[in-house]
């Protein structure tokens, strides 16, 4: 089964486009959830319409495949949010409230390190929180 990388931002709204080039396919939703359906059938309805139209298709929408999410930091921030408040996130990763509120605002996009940093903090909180009984 193959994995379509879809690159995931946001700014008033959750945006996506395929890491794939080859496809000229954009959507939006105003939570993840949306954002992902919408997504997914709008990806289809593409592929379905190049296959219609006889344009070539990229291999790897060939057979099987699935969608793979990756969230900006901004993005991820904004999804957090909702339920892990940025005061939390700061503790975890030691990274101050007002840089992560420029992160999400898109203000300051962060380096890859600080990127890993922060997914790794909210996984820590993630793991304390689901070892509650």
């Amino acid at each position: 089964m193959g994995k379509i990388v879809i690159n995931v931002d946001y700014t008033d709204n959750f945006a996506a486009t395929p890491a794939n080039e080859d496809i000229a396919c954009v959507s939006t939703g105003r939570t993840l959830d949306e954002l992902k359906k919408n997504m997914e059938e709008g990806l289809r309805w593409h592929i379905d319409s190049m296959r219609e139209d006889g344009e070539p298709v990229p291999a790897e929408f060939e057979g099987e495949w699935e969608l793979e999410w990756n969230l900006s930091v901004r993005a991820l921030l904004h999804y957090t949010e909702r339920l892990v408040p940025k005061a939390a996130i700061a503790k975890a990763t030691g990274i101050n409230q007002q840089q992560l509120t420029h992160y999400a605002s898109g203000y300051r996009v962060p380096r890859p390190a600080m990127r890993a940093k922060i997914i790794d903090g909210i996984h820590q909180i993630a793991n304390q929180l689901a070892a509650i009984s």
